[in-house]
């Protein structure tokens, strides 16, 4: 058995020569971000719609239907949820209790990518700074960083799409005051996409009490009804206590349905409004924070030219072209006269010179020109007899 030390391992040869590129993987060329897409209208937002409307009707159901109205003693406060106008009252507060919860989780992850942005490896990336010319592999670091920090959907957070726009937007335009309008009309946007994403809650604050002042309509109108009943179809005699208990009865409950639906109501939406203005107003915070750190963190990180500097330079270099043009004219002036002068010498020469040159065209031309008429005279020499 052989040594498998002394197994001679293939190398290369005369033939087959080892070659340093093929042993080498081309280098991965380094992707170049694309700029952050806009908005449209949100489809998470519809779809927690669509969630928070299906769990509000399931928990609905088992609590009217398995728990706990059927195990509730007859009494106060099964009247108040034994109606129809209750169970629309509880199922839209349920509602709107888990829009919040989604919000809120949504919220949470916002403020994560908020603070993703103060971790040392995120400042990192901004430590050199960033130019127009390094802003593709500022970003390609700036992912590179927010996935090691396992952020998921980075690219749509508040706080990283607002980071982007900003970068993207140096290399076309690299001013700071318009970078500070860009900051200006993005956080207005921002804002008002977070007060449209509360306008359905809004509308539920506002419709439950309606709900409840719908219920105490009924209640009040049947129980007028039920007493107009008792005063058509009443009898004298003895019978007429007994009739009488009866429409009290019924003109009660109907008061009994008209107050608990309100009372319900209003109970319900109270939780429901406080939850909405504490989870907006930290929402607003978190879009503050997030102006805050783009204007003290990013902003002077940015290697960018104030619009005045620009006018300024523009301004110097045009002064020094003009200087230098009219240097240049200055130390040509003298050429081009001389120029001109040679050019009216050469001139008078020529107009001295064609004198000349006429006299001799003509002179050759006039050569040519009399041995023509030589012709008849020899023709006519050639037809006299000749003489003896």
């Amino acid at each position: 058995m052989s040594d498998p030390a002394s197994v001679q391992q293939p190398g290369p040869s005369a033939d087959h020569p080892a070659s340093p590129a093929a042993d080498k993987e081309p280098p991965a060329a380094t992707p170049v971000p694309r700029a952050p897409e806009p908005l449209g209208p949100s489809r998470t937002e519809n779809l927690d719609l669509l969630k928070g409307l299906f769990l509000a009707v399931l928990v609905t159901a088992m609590f009217y239907e398995v728990f706990p109205i059927p195990f509730i003693d007859a009494g106060r406060l099964l009247q108040v949820f034994d109606n129809w106008v209750s169970e629309l009252i509880v199922g839209l507060a349920l509602w709107s209790l888990f829009l919040l919860l989604f919000k809120y989780l949504d919220y949470r992850w916002e403020r994560r990518a908020r603070e993703a942005l103060e971790l040392e490896a995120i400042r990192a990336v901004f430590a050199k700074g960033v130019y127009a010319r390094s802003v593709d592999e500022v970003l390609a670091n700036l992912h590179t960083a927010l996935a090691a920090v396992k952020l998921k959907r980075p690219r749509q957070s508040v706080a990283v799409r607002r980071v982007e726009r900003v970068l993207h937007y140096i290399r076309a335009v690299p001013k700071r005051e318009s970078i500070n309008d860009l900051l200006d009309f993005q956080a207005q946007i921002d804002v008002k996409r977070l007060e449209s994403s509360y306008a359905i809650l809004q509308v539920f604050i506002w419709a439950i009490p309606i709900l409840g002042f719908i219920g105490t309509v009924l209640g009040i109108g049947n129980s007028v009804n039920s007493f107009a009943d008792f005063i058509q179809t009443a009898e004298a005699g003895a019978a007429f206590g007994a009739q009488m208990r009866t429409a009290l009865g019924q003109v009660t409950n109907g008061l009994a349905v008209a107050f608990n639906t309100t009372f319900l109501a209003l109970v319900l939406v109270v939780p429901v409004m406080m939850i909405t203005s504490l989870l907006q107003k930290n929402e607003e915070e978190n879009l503050l924070s997030v102006e805050e750190y783009c204007l003290e963190k990013l902003l002077p990180r940015l290697h960018v030219t104030p619009a005045d500097a620009l006018t300024e330079g523009y301004d110097e270099h045009m002064h020094r072209i003009l200087s230098l043009s009219q240097t240049w004219l200055t130390q040509f002036e003298p050429v081009v006269q001389q120029l001109t002068r040679q050019t009216e010498l050469i001139t008078n020469q020529l107009a001295g010179v064609q004198p000349i040159v006429r006299a001799f065209t003509d002179k050759l031309l006039g050569g040519t020109a009399g041995g023509a008429p030589a012709e008849p005279e020899r023709a006519a020499a050639a037809a006299k007899p000749p003489t003896a």
